[in-house]
């Protein structure tokens, strides 16, 4: 898929649906000085070509139940791609970055339980193509920017 062309219009819906995504359309088109016809075809234009993936609840750290985790992941081998693939079917795994550096994956993971941590650990260095894994479990969270 190409790479959208935003303007300096579609920036500003973009921001200020970043810092308030319960804006009504209403709410954006003053914002942004369009008329709301105009703001619900660009945000429609902006979710059909992936631009927006979607709208999404953020609980607090309080309100989210069990425990977090990041894996540390070394690949080998060509299969290093299929096993990045694998990891997608891992409910458990909620983020994986390409990160530079001696480790090839950064994988944050969230459980209910510790024991489901070490299960999902477990099955991640088993996948062909991981060299090796290290757990770096998250002790307290302190904030968060997204």
């Amino acid at each position: 898929m190409p790479k959208p062309d935003l303007d300096d219009l579609d920036r500003r819906l973009l921001a200020e649906l970043g810092a308030d995504a319960r804006l009504t359309q209403v709410a954006l088109a003053a914002r942004v000085g369009l008329s709301r016809s105009a703001v619900q075809e660009r945000l429609k234009r902006l979710e059909r070509e992936g631009v927006i993936l979607g709208y999404t609840l953020r609980l607090g750290f309080e309100a989210k139940p069990g425990v977090r985790a990041y894996l540390l992941v070394r690949g080998s081998g060509p299969s290093h791609e299929r096993a990045l693939r694998m990891l997608e079917a891992f409910p458990e795994v909620r983020v994986a970055d390409s990160v530079s550096g001696d480790i090839d994956l950064v994988l944050q993971l969230e459980a209910e339980r510790l024991e489901d941590l070490n299960r999902i650990r477990d099955e991640v260095a088993k996948l062909p193509g991981i060299a090796s894994t290290q757990t770096l479990l998250v002790m307290a969270p302190r904030f968060d920017r997204r």
